[in-house]
């Protein structure tokens, strides 16, 4: 029968530990991947709820700017029921009505001439005398500027202040119905007799700037960045952009830059004109309900408006014509045919003056990801590295199983080997009587302390391997209790006084007066030192002596078995304690004995929780010592466990 082929365990293990690498390089990808595909999603996410809070804001201060536009009227006195009904609309549809805080109606004429300022009370629904406060002199200076005298034949218009007045804050809304925002083309000759008969109107619509920090900012703010189980509390500010100046935090520590990087920012507080289309429906209602109310003067007024390149020191300004019929019949505005317009509607009264600035807690996205992809490689990296630490303990288990398998064949051939001479002895010596050859009395007795001395071999033989199975099984139990070493050690020495005798070895007894007892089991210990003396009559026979020595040292017992045998290399005396083993040279000069002594003196040592050690110079003997706890005070009784010890078991041919 042909051997099956089994593969080497190491190259079954070099290959696991070769795809663990192989699933590492991989791992590492792939997480270099998911982490930028995540980056670019968070990135695209938090930029889109940025872009959606500004939209968010812009929308309401756009529906704040329609929903109180008063529309051009020939009489102006309606101007308290208008706006009464422009403020209740505003109250029933606005999510936010209490972002509005005073409502001021200011007006110029073509002849320079500015009406008095004029204060809504939505309390009396009546339009009331009012002093310029000093929050809104800058918007009075504004609207207080006028342009050159017209020169015949050429286009009058006015211009228009922004609509947006961050640091105030306010909308400064003019009285048509539309607006563009500077772009006006004239192609063709020049309209004559192009000018403004009406007065201009502007609502100006002062914010609570409390309520934008306080409840309408951290609305927004928690519907976009509430925190979630797949994103994080992120840190939100509004800053202003010309002073820096902050607007709202959700974070006090947060320190926000509104030039600096961010995670994401967008612009926010102004007028969106492309948002008219959305609300054209909501708006068209309105006005039809505010233009039947207001006559029908109004109601025939088809209005349009353009804008018109006009310098204003660089900034964008907000340019007005309005064309439309009067009352009677006579033009609002005339111009000369064959004139053609191009107009372009985008933002009302310049661009944004808040920037939103949005950061993760983390400080960055960068520092997110990289900490989370960190976070994955050390998790992914300690999974592999279990699996190369299983692959490990695998190899060392399969070792430990094969070279278990080995020691327990072992075992059995050197127990079958030990046992198998004395049995031959004894089957010889039984076989010489049972057939007669033996009649002599004294050969008869000589055979019986042969048959004697082989059976108390096998006995000792038999009890050490079962003493050492015990131990190991962890089924034996230690009565420790005090026990005297002295008169212990001495019926030692008398039991062998026999093989003594024969070897001629003389012993060197030594133990000092007064020593303590030794806290252990009696019955072990005894089996300790009998091994020990055995030992050393066995192997120091050539040396004729044997020192057996004891002292107490603190709270320890020591005691010494010596001998002047050829003593043990340095190469072996690691090993003498593996059951079973045997050096060479003791194997060679057929030196009697199984192995078992000294390993089961060391488990029983230990499992006194002493210990032993050996000093050998090869040819001078051999010298072990036995430390063991004394038994000082009161002496109490109790039960030790020999130690979980997996025995290497091991022979020598």
């Amino acid at each position: 029968m042909r051997p099956r082929f089994r593969l080497p365990m190491f190259v079954v293990a070099a290959a696991l530990l070769a795809l663990i690498a192989v699933l590492a390089t991989l791992q590492y990808r792939w997480l270099g991947r998911i982490s930028d595909a995540e980056r670019e999603r968070m990135t695209a996410t938090l930029g889109a709820h940025a872009v959606a809070f500004a939209q968010e804001f812009d929308r309401e201060l756009t529906r704040a700017y329609l929903t109180y536009q008063l529309e051009p009227a020939h009489d102006a006195g309606n101007e308290a029921a208008r706006m009464a009904l422009r403020h209740e609309r505003w109250v029933a549809t606005s999510r936010y009505p209490r972002l509005i805080k005073e409502i001021y109606i200011a007006s110029r004429t073509d002849d320079g001439i500015d009406q008095p300022l004029q204060r809504f009370n939505p309390a009396t629904r009546f339009v009331e005398p009012a002093e310029w406060p000093e929050s809104l002199r800058r918007i009075r200076e504004a609207l207080a500027q006028r342009p050159g005298a017209p020169s015949r034949e050429t286009v009058v218009i006015r211009t228009i202040p922004p609509a947006a007045w961050d640091e105030i804050p306010a909308l400064v809304i003019p009285a048509p119905v539309m607006l563009l925002n500077e772009r006006l083309t004239i192609q063709g000759p020049q309209p004559q007799n192009f000018r403004m008969l009406h007065a201009t109107t502007f609502t100006i619509l002062v914010l609570d700037r409390e309520y934008i920090a306080s409840e309408l900012l951290p609305s927004i703010a928690q519907q976009q960045f509430r925190a979630t189980s797949s994103a994080p509390e992120y840190q939100v500010a509004v800053v202003s952009k010309a002073g820096q100046q902050v607007v709202y935090k959700s974070n006090g520590a947060f320190v926000p830059d509104a030039v600096g990087p961010a995670d994401a920012s967008a612009d926010l507080f102004q007028v969106k004109l492309q948002e008219f289309s959305s609300l054209a429906t909501e708006v068209r209602r309105f006005t039809a309900t505010v233009g039947a109310r207001a006559g029908a003067a109004t109601a025939q007024t088809r209005s349009e408006s353009f804008t018109h390149v006009v310098p204003r020191d660089g900034a964008p300004v907000s340019i007005m014509v309005q064309q439309g019929l009067h009352a009677e019949g006579k033009p609002l505005v005339s111009g000369g045919g064959g004139t053609t317009w191009s107009r372009s509607a985008t933002t009302a009264g310049g661009g944004p003056r808040w920037r939103l600035v949005v950061k993760h807690p983390s400080g960055s996205l960068e520092a997110a990801v990289n900490s989370a992809r960190r976070r994955n490689l050390m998790v992914s990296s300690s999974v592999l590295a279990l699996l190369g630490i299983s692959v490990g303990f695998l190899v060392i288990t399969t070792r430990r199983a094969q070279e278990l398998a080995r020691q327990q064949m072992e075992f059995v051939a050197a127990v079958s080997h030990e046992l198998r001479t004395p049995l031959a002895v004894i089957r010889s010596a039984a076989d010489n009587l049972a057939e007669g050859v033996v009649h002599d009395e004294a050969q008869v007795r000589k055979y019986g302390e042969l048959v004697r001395g082989q059976g108390r071999r096998l006995t000792e033989m038999v009890e050490q391997i079962l003493e050492l199975a015990g131990i190991h099984s962890g089924q034996r139990n230690f009565a420790l209790r005090p026990v005297p070493v002295d008169p212990l050690l001495q019926e030692i020495v008398r039991a062998s006084s026999t093989f003594l005798d024969e070897a001629h070895i003389e012993v060197e007894y030594d133990v000092a007066e007064g020593l303590p007892p030794a806290l252990g089991d009696e019955q072990a210990l005894r089996r300790v030192f009998q091994n020990l003396v055995g030992n050393a009559i066995k192997y120091g026979v050539e040396g004729r002596w044997i020192g057996v020595k004891a002292r107490s040292s603190g709270r320890e017992i020591i005691v010494s078995v010596s001998d002047r045998g050829p003593g043990i290399p340095a190469a072996e005396q690691a090993r003498i304690f593996e059951p079973f083993y045997r050096a060479p040279e003791a194997i060679s000069a057929q030196i009697q004995g199984a192995g078992l002594g000294l390993s089961l003196v060391q488990r029983i040592v230990e499992a006194h929780g002493g210990r032993i050690t050996v000093r050998s110079t090869e040819g001078s003997g051999s010298e072990f010592i036995v430390h063991l706890p004394a038994a000082t005070g009161e002496a109490v009784t109790r039960t030790a466990s020999a130690p979980d010890v997996t025995a290497s078991f091991s022979t020598q041919p």
